[in-house]
């Protein structure tokens, strides 16, 4: 969903394209699903953890909201520990993680199973979501 100018539209390459490119809490979402469909292509491609890598490398802008921001810094720790590549510093940073825990659904009895079924790079940012939260068909 790379904003459309005069340009072909793509696919965002890097988590900072998914922030750069989007206007609005919702079209970064958009951004980062269409990121997550590249990583997977680049997944099935030669040197794809070398690819991966250079696509986290440059931390995203801040989006001013505290869960986005530690949510694509999981995103990026999680793709990374898929592929057994180095997490990128900016993802590590104190200002990507939470103080408060964020459960992706908001039902209490939903949260012992968000609790038990986050991935590890959510869990560590204090964000708790379903395990298949970054499955992509």
């Amino acid at each position: 969903m790379v904003k459309a100018t005069n340009r072909v539209w793509r696919r965002p390459r890097s988590l900072f394209e998914v922030v750069r490119d989007a206007k609005t809490a919702e079209e970064i979402g958009c951004n980062l699903a269409d990121f997550l469909d590249h990583v997977n292509w680049l997944a099935q491609r030669t040197a794809a953890a070398v690819r991966v890598a250079a696509s986290l490398r440059t931390e995203p802008p801040r989006t001013g909201d505290a869960v986005q921001d530690a949510y694509l810094a999981a995103v990026a720790a999680h793709v990374a520990h898929r592929l057994r590549i180095r997490v990128p510093a900016w993802a590590e940073k104190k200002c990507r993680r939470l103080e408060h825990p964020w459960f992706a659904l908001p039902d209490a009895w939903a949260r012992a199973t968000l609790l038990r079924d986050s991935p590890a790079a959510f869990r560590e940012r204090n964000l708790f979501t379903t395990e298949d939260a970054l499955h992509r068909a």
